[in-house]
């Protein structure tokens, strides 16, 4: 048996596009001097583009416990370091004490969230099925619209409520930037889109990486002195003295940085010769990180159809997204100026 496809002819309104903004960041939890309100300009300008969705810089719950399960240890760094530990622990904390399973907890988020509106049963269900699926970010930003927590009574409800207190102090991306803006947007949920495995895999294929990578220093001794990592620390340090980071998240997302940045520390993984191929391997598992992170995207787009989403990544990220985002179809990228 033969099945034919029928190609029906679509004629697209101009208004059509899924709008997605890259917003490249610098990781604010390594700079000691930072503090939130340093962000109210930038959040301001954000927050004049009514966002739908917000990805963050985070690994999915399926993809961590897909990783987990394989039981490997060239991911340890993953399950078992910072990348998705805590995640994990909490999730499976939460899944026994609660008795749900993945699925379930997936399938009554999605539930909660196409309800017209949340009372404060459904937001602390919420909480306790994001992290259930190890969505951590998510069951913060529901906690912190909560105003009356005194609805968490039971000693366990009350040991969650202090850890997500806890959590929300942290200053990074997720609760000082991506967080602060998904209140102000009134959205209940920030989506995980990436994929953590490029250094696992590195050190898998060659463990000896490191030695190869010692052995040519001094390829690679200039990178932080290069014009575009100097402008950053010039440009941050000034931005602490003056309490607003405006000025350095319009040079992370200007052409000159996306530009100055590849070409300080990654297109130099492309001239170098190591005779065991492991700086070639680093630089196309980058690429992979990249892809990966860009299929996540799409993926959120699909479910998301002509919504207006930001992702808020890591600043050296943007220019390879921005790259594959502006070949697919239906697609406008939109720019932080």
């Amino acid at each position: 048996i033969i099945f034919y496809c029928l190609l029906i002819p679509t004629t697209y309104s101009q208004d059509d596009k899924s709008q997605v903004l890259i917003l490249g960041t610098s990781h604010l939890d390594n700079i000691d001097e930072f503090e939130v309100s340093m962000l109210d300009l930038v959040i301001g300008r954000l927050d004049s583009f009514n966002f739908d969705v917000i990805g963050i810089e985070k690994m999915s719950g399926e993809l961590l416990n897909d990783i987990k399960s394989r039981n490997d240890q060239a991911f340890d760094e993953i399950t078992k370091g910072g990348f998705g530990v805590r995640y994990i622990e909490i999730a499976d904390t939460i899944r026994i004490h609660r008795k749900v399973t993945f699925v379930d907890a997936e399938k009554f988020i999605q539930e909660l969230l196409n309800k017209e509106k949340l009372d404060l049963k459904d937001s602390k269900k919420l909480i306790f099925n994001y992290l259930a699926i190890t969505d951590l970010p998510s069951a913060v930003l529901q906690y912190a619209m909560i105003e009356d927590q005194s609805m968490f009574t039971t000693e366990f409800e009350k040991y969650i409520a202090s850890t997500l207190e806890e959590e929300m102090t942290s200053k990074n991306e997720y609760y000082s930037l991506a967080m602060q803006l998904a209140i102000k947007e009134k959205l209940n949920r920030l989506y995980p889109i990436d994929n953590f495995q490029d250094e696992s895999l590195l050190f898998k294929y060659y463990p000896n990486f490191m030695k190869d990578f010692k052995v040519n220093g001094e390829l690679f001794s200039g990178i932080n002195e290069s014009p575009v990592f100097r402008k950053v620390n010039e440009l941050t340090e000034s931005s602490i003295k003056s309490g607003d980071f405006f000025r350095l998240y319009a040079f992370l997302n200007s052409r000159e940085y996306k530009n100055g940045d590849f070409n300080a520390q990654w297109k130099i993984w492309l001239e170098t010769d190591f005779k065991s191929g492991s700086d070639k391997a680093r630089y196309y598992l980058w690429e992979m990180r990249n892809l990966n992170i860009a299929a996540n995207i799409l993926n959120l787009i699909a479910r998301n159809p002509n919504k207006k989403i930001l992702i808020i990544v890591g600043a050296s990220h943007t220019g390879f997204l921005e790259k594959y985002l502006m070949q697919v179809e239906k697609i406008e990228l939109l720019k932080f100026e």
